[in-house]
């Protein structure tokens, strides 16, 4: 098959989206032939891919298949307005490139957010074009971004909650990277056939390296809207008081927030660190002993999959967590980690220092993680699951 896969976020920027759409692209093109149309890397900031440290996939960088959009508008831009009117250029430019060249495909895979692609790849199209129309969800919008605190939606919750439904009912085929939001999705739209596809490690990514003798905790990724400032000072806090080393990766609109406290305290034991590259990232994952996954405690971010707990258990690197929901529910299935539901930093350092007290603890859940990853967080495996949905007929959900 020829798919068309339309991503904002790609290769060679850093957070678990990009990774998941240039590892959808590098496995599906061993099957299909494949085009990406996205645009030149922006998150979390333009002027750091300017290091040829993040452009490390030589295959990638030559590729004719990366079809980059040339922006004139700037999306990391302080006023809202001008952030709105970028994804506006954006959705044009790809609405122009569907027009004429979509014919080209048996296959458009979207991925939302962001939520205008999928909106221009899905509305206003003739039903019987031949084209298979992919909706791949990766978070629940609009109601996530209701739950922000400094944006107000209330005003057209109800017109994007109605447009919403329209998008799912649209799509030939759905694709979740959380089975929490089957459910929600079904609400709308209970015919449209859905198939569960995680965030993923490659068989590359996995190989194991020899923790240290030092016990340490680590948070990686974004420290943004939908995470918790507050508590993750707390954490900071707490962590410092019991003398556990405790080291920060991380970027996003609160980043130097946390940076600035720490630095105020003159912390011992906790250090920052600058965003880097995700194999940089894994290997201090692996170097770690707990990987910290804190988010806000709201039901629409409780209910998501961090791509901070997958990588945690794709490193063998025990999970500490306040997640509700399938996430969850899966590291106490697999008995994989600590998911303390809507936990508070007391009940998360609790759970961080009985790990440190006992070793023993520590080796069961690193064994009954690696049984976790081999059944659901392995792309090898799960490609060709993706493959069968993608190229069948059937109506029924997977």
């Amino acid at each position: 098959m020829k798919i068309l896969v339309i991503s904002q976020n790609f290769y060679p920027e850093i957070g678990s989206g990009a990774n998941r759409i240039k590892n959808l692209y590098t496995q599906l093109s061993k099957i299909h032939d494949v085009d990406v149309l996205t645009t030149t890397p922006t998150y979390p900031n333009q002027k750091m891919y300017n290091d040829k440290k993040y452009w490390n996939e030589p295959e990638i960088n030559d590729s004719s298949d990366i079809l980059r959009i040339p922006m004139k508008l700037k999306k990391q831009s302080k006023s809202m307005f001008m952030r709105l009117l970028y994804y506006v250029e954006l959705s044009l430019k790809v609405r122009v490139f569907l027009m004429k060249k979509q014919k080209k495909y048996d296959v458009v895979y979207v991925t939302s957010p962001n939520i205008f692609l999928a909106w221009v790849t899905l509305f206003f199209q003739k039903k019987k074009t031949g084209i298979t129309r992919v909706l791949e969800i990766r978070d629940l919008w609009p109601d996530s971004v209701s739950k922000i605190d400094k944006i107000n939606i209330s005003w057209i919750y109800g017109f994007l909650k109605y447009l919403e439904g329209k998008m799912y009912r649209l799509a030939d085929k759905i694709v979740i990277n959380n089975e929490g939001f089957r459910k929600h999705i079904e609400s709308f739209s209970p015919r449209t056939p859905i198939f569960y596809l995680p965030n993923g490690l490659t068989d590359q990514e996995t190989e194991a390296i020899v923790k240290g003798d030092e016990f340490k905790v680590l948070y990686t990724g974004n420290i943004g809207f939908a995470q918790s400032l507050e508590q993750l000072i707390d954490v900071a806090n707490l962590l410092e008081k019991a003398k556990i080393t405790f080291n920060v990766i991380g970027y996003g609109v609160n980043a130097h927030a946390f940076r600035d406290y720490i630095k105020m305290q003159n912390f011992k034991h906790v250090t920052m660190y600058d965003e880097c590259s995700r194999a940089e990232a894994l290997e201090q994952i692996k170097q770690h002993n707990v990987q910290l996954s804190l988010l806000k405690t709201d039901d629409v971010f409780m209910n998501v999959l961090p791509g901070k707990i997958v990588d945690g258990i794709g490193c063998n690197t025990v999970v500490v967590s306040n997640i509700g929901g399938y996430a969850n529910a899966l590291l106490k299935e697999y008995d994989a980690g600590v998911a303390i539901e809507a936990g508070s930093a007391e009940d998360i350092v609790d759970a961080i220092q009985h790990i440190h007290d006992n070793p023993k603890e520590e080796l069961k859940y690193r064994e009954n993680m690696q049984r976790l990853l081999n059944d659901e967080f392995l792309w090898s495996k799960n490609i060709y699951k993706l493959n069968r949905f993608l190229s069948r007929d059937a109506l029924d959900n997977v």
